[in-house]
């Protein structure tokens, strides 16, 4: 068994996800054979398969779909097709820095949290900035809307769950595999993070978050989570909200 495996749900990424898988390897070249990528493409209908193996390394595995099913299925099949003690799920495109991934995996050497989530949050790196932005942890560039639908589904998190998390919609999440075991599914889209998310909960995994940085990307450049995958937010989040 691996320590890491990271999994890359790719959908249209051409212009991205090479540069990617670059900047992922040169981050956690420092685990030697102790880590591997699994590049799940769901259905790309550009270059993306291509762009891909332009990457020579024999720790990068790649899975094709023939049609797209959603980020939620990728990541599950990249979770079924892993070898790692852990999972990382890392965006294809360039929003999150993966030479923060080496901050993110330092949270697991705790013994006492050996067992626990990493969350990436956001909302505590941008509190690192200064002024107002800063104050109320709104990263440059991203909107005010989205922060503050993130700030609304953290508080509903906690009104029904007593769960506080920052940062729920952050794209940089570790995961003890454990976490998956006997695990089915029910979801397929951006919502599968939530389902993940309250799995940690019913299971009694503490969740750590960690500050990180953030670049946002514009619709124009591929960004595809939009206002209808809020609503599935709340709904994943609600469904699964009875397990204690």
């Amino acid at each position: 068994m691996t320590f890491l495996s990271i999994v890359v749900p790719v959908y249209n990424e051409e212009r991205f996800v090479g540069e990617l898988l670059k900047r992922v390897i040169a981050a956690v070249d420092y685990l030697g054979d102790d880590f591997e990528i699994l590049v799940v493409d769901d259905g790309s209908t550009d270059s993306s398969t291509l762009e891909v193996r332009k990457v020579p390394d024999s720790r990068i595995k790649l899975f094709e779909c023939d049609v797209n099913h959603g980020k939620g299925a990728a990541v599950r099949r990249g979770i079924v097709e892993a070898s790692g003690g852990f999972i990382l799920v890392q965006d294809a495109d360039l929003e999150y820095d993966p030479t923060e991934i080496p901050r993110l995996l330092d949270a697991l050497k705790s013994p006492v949290r050996r067992n626990c989530a990493v969350y990436g949050s956001r909302v505590l790196g941008a509190r690192s900035g200064r002024g107002i932005r800063g104050r109320i942890g709104l990263t440059v560039g991203q909107g005010l809307p989205q922060w503050m639908f993130n700030v609304l589904l953290s508080t509903f998190t906690f009104f029904v769950t007593r769960l506080w998390v920052s940062d729920l919609l952050t794209g940089y999440k570790i995961y003890p595999i454990e976490v998956f075991d006997g695990w089915s599914s029910q979801t397929s889209g951006f919502e599968t993070d939530h389902e993940i998310t309250m799995r940690l909960w019913c299971l009694g995994i503490e969740i750590v978050e960690v500050p990180i940085s953030y670049r946002p990307r514009s619709r124009e450049l591929g960004k595809k989570i939009g206002p209808r995958d809020a609503l599935f937010a709340v709904v994943t989040i609600w469904r699964y909200r009875k397990c204690r």
